[in-house]
């Protein structure tokens, strides 16, 4: 059997509603269905509505945009992120009202054997909620035969839900018609009557009087919250499997009426969604609902202020390009199999959650020093490390971690999870494959990041962007016969701004995109000023981002540009990373060659530090290499760094391939990459970045290039 529910987020919290009625109205206004706490919803803001399957008996939700009258509500409806008057709901549909308040809904099935399940940590019967009933009365008694009783809640006759009201005035006046059991006692705890239905169900009833289950600990509770104004209470009782909810009303006689109700099936019911809605079903592991309110319940229930717990976020680095590369199937098999592992590395009262999407959590109790916790972040780490095989490839994965301290670090909540985030973060920005600790200065280093960010947004139209070239040296020869364009950020008030910095935040928020097309729209203009000028025409090596190769219209924009410039597409030279490779590996060829039919060159960039495989060369139409700086760097006294790349040389030159090697410095390293037979260099050795004036005095003085000593 399917469960249709809704978990409900606004300013007052969480709720869940376990949809059965065919029409929901949903807002602010008390009325409703479904009552909204926010001021920023509608009245009535949106109506929910049962529609019938017409082949399998079975139904779906229709939400619709305000009431049934064709009003609408003032904000309207988000569903996914897009605007709907009229949609038919999916499991895990997410629907914004307000910016305070949000829907998800879910379809989820029922586990028989639910409240049996010790996994269910979740549901309504969880300790802290029910009372024992008396001591006394439960030595000797086997477990099942235990009694649990809920606390007395207190009702006033106004507040009364619709489902209470209906019961107390069903059949008032013939309680021997209704199929409830329905009895009544005083307040010395003597029956005075009992219906049919309380007859048959508890036949033992009678007999045991207030010492029967469904009486245990009532006048206890009930006696000292009677007063003029509160006489209706609730509560329920569990035993022998069973679970009945009691409604108890005191009656101005001092007669005490029972109405009772079996609800054990809607408790299964409950308990199935709860756990649901907290566990990820995936990895089987606590989500991060069930982190927030079991974070919460730490630190409420903390007997020591002072007593010190660690919040542990982790994320599988570079992730995304396994999902990509070999499927979401593979993706998932991993994430199964590292929160295998992981749980293999903590105690057995810490917790361990999956925060969402590669991210996991973990809470550490009773830290006694942050030494502790280094050294079970390190051991996260190396363990990760160590080779996955999902469905027979070997995967092998870094993790970034970050960890924030209570009360060290915050005392809230929403601070600590905020803060180990951001470590978790800087991990990742000092290098991957690392841990750090919160420090109280990341939050101020966040708000830079966002000031620079949008700094970066109007530095475009603000001409703040300057394009430098770095020449390429033929070896042979000694002259430039290239230029790479690297770009440089001039803001007014952040100074010249590192492309170590503003290059990677462009990638991540998406703006590489608009900056991308600018370089070479730049680059085209300034190839033909130059040309202008009576300069011979030179190649020009353009970096693309692999942002800029997912653009479906990208090949359209370049072709655009060139047309545009006058351009002659020859002397272009589009420079892409290993990193391209992986994702969608036969479409990336199709528009690679795509360029070389305009005219284009095409050269990988930065080779040997991404996800190298030799055959990508063979199978990409490209006419350069470039070998990476991190091989050039120690070429003169490492033989094991010139022995790659003298292979690597003579690979390109037996594939048809020129070699450009980057970083060069020293004139050591020249006079070796030359007797290896590397076509060009580029580094400082001859010349670092110029802006294009001064290229263009190189390019004129080019008969006499000497080289910078």
């Amino acid at each position: 059997m399917l469960h249709h529910v809704l978990t409900v987020e606004d300013p007052k919290g969480f709720r869940n509603f376990l949809l059965h009625n065919m029409t929901y109205s949903m807002g602010r206004s008390l009325n409703n269905s479904i009552i909204l706490r926010s001021n920023l919803v509608s009245r009535q803001h949106a109506t929910l509505l049962a529609v019938a399957h017409p082949s399998n008996g079975s139904y779906f939700f229709r939400l619709i945009d305000g009431n049934l009258n064709g009003d609408r509500s003032t904000n309207g409806i988000l569903i996914n992120g897009k605007k709907r008057f009229s949609h038919i709901l999916s499991h895990g549909d997410e629907i914004i009202f307000s910016k305070d308040t949000k829907v998800v809904y879910q379809v989820i099935s029922t586990i028989s054997s639910a409240r049996k399940n010790k996994n269910l940590k979740n549901n309504a019967f969880d300790n802290s909620n029910y009372l024992t009933n008396n001591q006394q009365s439960n030595q000797g008694l086997p477990a099942e035969n235990l009694v649990k009783i809920s606390s007395l809640q207190t009702i006033l006759e106004a507040d009364l839900p619709a489902h209470v009201r209906e019961t107390i005035n069903q059949f008032t006046t013939t309680p021997e018609l209704n199929p409830q059991p329905i009895l009544e006692l005083n307040l010395v705890g003597r029956l005075l009557y009992l219906n049919p239905a309380a007859l048959n169900k508890f036949p033992d009833l009678d007999e045991k009087g207030i010492n029967h289950p469904l009486l245990q600990e009532l006048l206890i509770q009930l006696v000292p919250l009677v007063n003029p104004v509160c006489n209706f209470f609730v509560r329920e009782i569990e035993f022998e499997d069973k679970v009945f909810e009691e409604i108890i009303h005191f009656m101005p006689n001092e007669v005490i009426r029972l109405h009772i109700s079996d609800i054990t099936k809607q408790k299964n019911a409950e308990a199935v969604i709860s756990y649901q809605i907290h566990h990820d079903l995936l990895t089987g592991l606590p989500n991060r609902k069930y982190l927030h309110d079991y974070l919460m319940e730490t630190v409420k229930s903390s007997e020591d202020p002072q007593q010190r717990f660690a919040i542990l976020f982790l994320d599988i680095d570079r992730f995304k390009l396994i999902n990509d590369s070999l499927g979401h199937h593979i993706g998932d098999l991993l994430l199964k199999a590292v929160s295998d592992r992981l749980k293999n590395l903590i105690q057995s009262n810490d917790l361990l959650v999956r925060w969402g999407a590669d991210e996991f959590a973990m809470v550490i109790k009773l830290v006694q020093s942050l030494d502790a916790v280094t050294q079970i972040a390190e051991a996260m780490i190396q363990s990760l490390n160590l080779p996955f095989v999902c469905d027979g490839n070997e995967l092998h994965i870094t993790t970034s971690i970050g960890a924030s301290i209570y009360p060290d670090h915050n005392t809230e909540v929403e601070g600590l999870i905020h803060n180990a985030d951001m470590a978790m973060y800087r991990a990742k920005e000092e290098g991957r494959n690392s841990f750090q600790f919160y420090i109280p200065n990341m939050q101020e280093q966040s708000f830079q990041r966002l000031v620079m960010e949008n700094h970066l947004r109007r530095a475009l139209e603000n001409e703040e962007l300057i394009a430098y070239y770095q020449p390429q040296v033929d070896l042979a020869s000694g002259k430039i016969v290239g230029l790479e364009v690297l770009l440089r950020w001039k803001h007014v008030t952040l100074g010249s701004v590192s492309p170590s910095k503003f290059i990677p935040l462009a990638e991540e928020t998406g703006l590489i995109i608009a900056i991308g097309n600018w370089v070479l729209r730049h680059t085209c203009l300034q190839a033909i000023a130059w040309q202008n000028m009576g300069l011979a025409p030179i190649q020009i090596g353009v970096n693309l981002s692999i942002k800029q190769l997912q653009q479906k219209n990208f090949l359209e924009s370049l072709q655009q540009i060139i047309e545009e410039t006058n351009f002659d597409p020859h002397y272009l030279e589009l420079e892409i990373t290993e990193g391209i490779m992986m994702d969608n590996m036969q479409e990336k060829i199709q528009m690679l060659n795509q360029f070389r039919k305009m005219g284009i060159q095409l050269s990988v960039d930065d080779f040997g530090t991404g996800f190298c495989n030799l055959s990508y060369l063979k199978n990409l139409p490209l006419d350069t290499l470039k070998i990476d700086r991190s091989f050039i760097e120690y070429i003169t006294h490492k033989e094991r760094d010139r022995a790659i790349v003298s292979y690597l040389i003579s690979l390109s030159h037996s594939l048809n391939l020129k070699v450009i090697a980057e970083g060069v410095e020293t004139r050591e390293q020249a006079d070796l990459l030359k007797s290896l037979g590397c076509d060009r260099i580029q580094g400082y050795f001859f010349h670092k970045a110029l802006p294009a004036d001064e290229i263009e005095a190189l390019l004129r003085a080019q008969a006499v290039t000497q080289p910078n000593e």
